[in-house]
């Protein structure tokens, strides 16, 4: 009897810290979520939620996905067609955080990454699955996109940390 009291003692511990990390985890969305909100009116960016009926964004304006929760900003339209799901794509990127004083890590230049990171378009490999959203409203070549990434859809050790990121993305199909 002894020892069901202690393994059901052991089990009600065990609730009580699941509960508890995934009340923590909810908080912690609300609170990226609050970051996202707070970086784009501390820069006085506008963001619509309809996708423009002719499927042209207006340089400069900043766009949310309704269901994602990504937010995209066209700032060079480039050159092409979009791109599709399995394109080899050649990307260049600046990552920060959303914070006053941001941290920043760039792979913008050769001097950064002497190539560019390499990715498939619509891959499940994909490390960054808000990247692969936002390349699906790119064109072909020469597009400059930024993008703010929750993470959950960004690479794992934002999900890890719960972190949101703001990425200038410039990318290119590489020809086949």
């Amino acid at each position: 009897m002894k020892q069901v009291k202690l393994v059901f003692a052991f089990v009600a511990l065990l609730f009580l810290v699941a509960c508890e990390s995934s009340s923590n985890y909810s908080k912690q969305l609300e609170q990226e979520q609050i970051k996202m909100d707070d970086y784009l009116a501390r820069n006085g960016k506008t963001v619509i939620s309809d996708y423009p009926a002719d499927s042209v964004f207006i340089i400069g304006q900043w766009y949310r996905f309704s269901d994602e929760g990504i937010y995209i900003c066209i700032d060079s339209l480039g050159t092409g067609k979009e791109v599709v799901d399995g394109d080899e794509l050649a990307v260049r990127y600046i990552q920060s955080t959303l914070d006053e004083n941001p941290v920043v890590v760039s792979y913008w230049t050769t001097q950064d990454r002497p190539y560019p990171t390499q990715i498939i378009k619509g891959s499940t490999t994909n490390s960054c699955e808000g990247w692969d959203d936002a390349f699906g409203m790119m064109r072909r070549s020469g597009t400059i996109a930024q993008v703010i990434v929750p993470s959950k859809l960004s690479f794992s050790d934002a999900a890890n940390s719960v972190i949101p990121y703001h990425f200038k993305i410039s990318m290119k199909v590489v020809p086949k």
